[in-house]
């Protein structure tokens, strides 16, 4: 996003997610904060430069037609007033998720664009009709779409223009700090007291995550550590019984190579299904960039890295994977080198390029 931001405005709308919600701690949480966004009139509208934030207005419950509709009229509302405000015509429309099919030409746009980063209607906890319903709409409307991944290149095209593959891009100079500690200014308190070799984890935790290969983990190598770093959003009680487990609420982007410079080991333990065949792990880059030892489960977008990354097919090879990573010396330059062009502003680059190559068309 910042890439963009220096020659664009652009008005992000905050919308519901497509997971139906479920009397759990973190959505009730989402849903007290989502309700304080909309009844404070500060919240309700963020400007940061060209940056403008919404947060409409809205029900979690789009299989009920009405609230549906109700739902379309609020953020249509909304993004129509911020666009009247700012002066906006002719805007460019990109959606990242399938319910955006609900607002397509709402606003005169003269592009309208799908960012697919999911097999969203795999996803735990949505109505799967109800997401392949609007993801088709979006899929058959949009002058054209990007991908993330190899498999959603394959299985999203629409009529009207090309699917391009854009997979992930990462902050190479960033996460490089990771492996020069000497680069960090300070200490993390938190870390300095946890016992090496340290098996690390960042980003959401959730339903992709294997429960079993973690416990295999912290059973086979009580000497070991394993900390995991970010939002959960399901239980981990099973592993917080294990006096070598390590939970870490989400810490700011800024933070995470000071976190990842004590770390042995970066895993990605993601359970094989539809939903993680079709994604591209945002981490596994960062990861690489890290100079760090890297052990995933055989995802399709981690196989491309097989070079540097260590693949495991079952909970005890990816044990064993670790065993060989902690012992053998990775050749970190060779490994950051792997992710050197793949970095966000090149990513913003080729989206900009996309975009202007569509113009050109409906011109």
């Amino acid at each position: 996003m910042k890439h963009f931001l220096p020659d664009n405005r652009i008005i992000w709308v905050n919308t519901i997610g497509m997971r139906r919600p479920r009397f759990t701690f973190y959505d009730v949480k989402r849903g007290v904060e989502k309700i304080l966004s909309w009844i404070s009139p500060r919240q309700e509208e963020q400007k940061e430069g060209n940056l403008t934030v919404l947060s409409p207005f809205m029900i979690p419950y789009n299989t009920i037609s009405l609230i549906r509709s109700f739902n379309r009229f609020s953020v249509i509302g909304a993004v129509r007033t911020a666009m009247k405000r700012f002066e906006f015509k002719d805007p460019i429309l990109i959606a990242t998720l399938p319910n955006a099919a609900d607002y397509l030409g709402a606003f005169r746009e003269s592009l309208d664009v799908y960012y697919c980063v999911d097999e969203f209607s795999e996803w735990p906890g949505v109505d799967k009709n109800l997401v392949r319903e609007m993801e088709s709409i979006l899929v058959k409307n949009v002058h054209f779409i990007v991908a993330v991944s190899d498999e959603l290149q394959r299985n999203k095209k629409s009529p009207r223009g090309p699917t391009y593959l854009l997979t992930h891009g990462v902050d190479l100079e960033h996460f490089s700090k990771a492996s020069l500690p000497h680069n960090i200014p300070k200490e993390v308190g938190v870390m300095e007291g946890i016992p090496k070799p340290i098996i690390g984890f960042w980003g959401l935790f959730d339903e992709r995550s294997d429960q079993e290969i973690l416990e295999n983990i912290l059973i086979r190598h009580s000497e070991w550590s394993l900390v995991i770093i970010g939002k959960s959003m399901v239980s981990i009680e099973r592993l917080k019984k294990y006096k070598n487990f390590y939970y870490i609420n989400a810490v700011s982007y800024s933070e995470l190579p000071r976190y990842a410079s004590y770390f042995d080991t970066c895993i990605v333990p993601y359970v094989r299904n539809t939903l993680t065949d079709n994604i591209s792990p945002l981490k596994l880059k960062e990861y690489l960039a890290t100079g760090k030892p890297i052990v995933s489960t055989a995802l399709p977008e981690t196989m491309k890295y097989r070079q540097w990354v260590n693949i495991a097919n079952n909970e005890d090879e990816f044990v064993t994977k670790i065993e060989e990573s902690i012992d053998k010396k990775v050749d970190i330059s060779s490994q950051i080198a792997a992710v050197r062009n793949e970095d966000w502003q090149n990513k913003a680059l080729l989206f900009s390029s996309y975009i202007e190559d569509a113009l050109e068309t409906v011109k």
